[in-house]
């Protein structure tokens, strides 16, 4: 935590000696007028108190495999996710489900925004998050440390559900998701062992990918589907 400013009043000398007996060191604390606060966010948000965090920091994806060593885990791979919320919600929906990273690439990619921090509910600061050059090379760089590559597509795939059942289901696993509204672009689907579909049984078309990331994940998670 960079800085902590708390409007003044008659509570703030409390929460000062809360924050500094949670650990804050006393020059990162700061009383100010209400109005400094209301000038830095809407009033109707703030309630009294802002802080400034660090940057969430951005992992490598070569220490990410190192750190899972031959365990099975899952990793999450996002081609093209844009929207920030649904970045955050991607991350919450990850680390709720037990994924051991989420992967993005650098460019054409949502940026970890305040929105995106919100959207992951706590997520952001506790799920390793890398972001990679070249979405394929990262891909075939994880089939070469054991993992198998999953990517989810609207249509045209095998059916989530055979694919969970299937008794030679592999331990290390990526879940490739595309963008919105374009989906797996072509070179990720080449680098894929097998497209997977959800089916459908109403009349909408496909999921928000948070959702579809949440049905996938479900069934083919960090655990052993079939038990």
């Amino acid at each position: 935590m960079r800085r902590i400013w708390i409007a003044s009043g008659p509570k703030s000398a409390r929460f000062v000696a809360w924050l500094e007996g949670q650990g804050v060191p006393a020059g990162r604390i700061h009383l100010v007028p209400r109005a400094d606060l209301d000038h830095r966010m809407d009033p109707k948000r703030h309630r009294g108190v802002l802080a400034e965090a660090e940057p969430v920091p951005t992992a490598d994806l070569a220490d990410v495999l190192d750190e899972g060593g031959t365990d099975p885990r899952v990793l999450l791979f996002l081609d093209g996710v844009q929207d920030a919320g649904n970045l955050g919600a991607l991350l919450r929906t990850a680390e709720f489900f037990g994924a051991a990273a989420v992967v993005t690439t650098k460019d054409r990619s949502a940026p970890m925004t305040p929105a995106a921090v919100r959207a992951s509910a706590g997520a952001s600061e506790r799920l390793p998050l890398a972001r990679v050059t070249n979405l394929a090379r990262a891909l075939r760089t994880c089939r070469d440390a054991g993992y198998w590559i999953y990517g989810t597509v609207v249509e045209g795939g095998q059916p989530l559900e055979d694919v969970a059942a299937d008794p030679a289901l592999p331990g290390r696993r990526v879940l490739v998701f595309g963008s919105e509204h374009a989906g797996l672009r072509r070179l990720s689907r080449a680098h894929c062992d097998m497209l997977v579909t959800i089916p459908r049984r109403g009349s909408i078309g496909s999921l928000n990918v948070a959702a579809a990331a949440a049905v996938v994940l479900a069934r083919l998670g960090p655990h052993d589907p079939r038990t």
